[in-house]
């Protein structure tokens, strides 16, 4: 759109005000030297007198006392759950009883659909697991397993380990194996990207344990449908809630 005087916008009105002559401003007389002098020295003084000491009674009222504790800001606190946040907790809390609890925490409020093992249609245990938890989470799935001792969980993420190696071609992208804690500072252990093919899909995961305690969890996506070809979302969601 142009701009200037004249030019209009799309309803038509003018964009810049138009400049028209009006009626002539006629200047103030000019006054004797002699007549402005006396009243000025005296206006001078007065302003003097005036703004010294009311600058002083200012300069008392805004120093900062060297004696007052300075302000410390509250901490923040943690957002309040939203109504359909606290029924997902309330919904989902039950299934993750006991050693679950503390890496699933972060999720409650997101996850649907989660069902244990040893309910009626729930996840099957694999070969040195004592509780599996499977959930779902818009195109993704969350899985939280308890094994039986950590050196069950430790075998379970040898195989991931040699999956990771499968990602440099399947996953292009994949980052490095690596010993950290979760964002959220519940848990620390292996973190662990991966990839494998199902059915000649190709699977993105990421794992990661507690060492302190012989729990994983894994974050699996489709690489083309889920995660959109790329390491991102996955990692993002990860970073969110572990």
């Amino acid at each position: 759109m142009a701009s200037g005087a004249g030019a209009q916008d799309r309803f038509g009105f003018e964009v810049a005000p138009s400049y028209s002559s009006g009626p002539r401003i006629e200047p103030t007389p000019k006054q004797p030297r002699g007549r402005l002098l006396v009243p000025a020295l005296a206006g001078l003084v007065t302003g003097l007198l005036i703004f010294g000491t009311g600058g002083w009674f200012l300069g008392r009222s805004t120093a900062p006392n060297p004696k007052a504790a300075p302000t410390v800001a509250a901490p923040s606190a943690a957002p309040t759950p939203g109504v359909y946040e606290q029924r997902q907790i309330a919904i989902n809390q039950p299934k993750f009883a006991g050693s679950l609890e503390p890496v699933a925490r972060g999720w409650l409020p997101y996850l649907s659909g989660c069902s244990r093992s040893g309910e009626k249609d729930g996840p099957k245990l694999a070969q040195g697991e004592k509780a599996r938890v499977r959930c779902e989470m818009d195109a993704m799935s969350v899985i939280f397993v308890e094994y039986g001792t950590t050196a069950d969980r430790d075998k379970a993420r040898v195989t991931t380990l040699g999956q990771n190696v499968d990602a440099r071609t399947l996953t292009p992208g994949v980052g490095p194996t690596a010993e950290r804690a979760t964002p959220s500072g519940r848990t620390s252990g292996n973190y662990v990207e991966y990839a494998y093919q199902v059915s000649g899909r190709t699977v993105a995961g990421i794992w990661w344990d507690d060492s302190g305690t012989p729990v994983a969890a894994y974050l699996l996506a489709y690489w083309k449908e889920g995660a959109g070809e790329k390491w991102d979302p996955l990692r993002d969601i990860w970073s969110r809630y572990a």
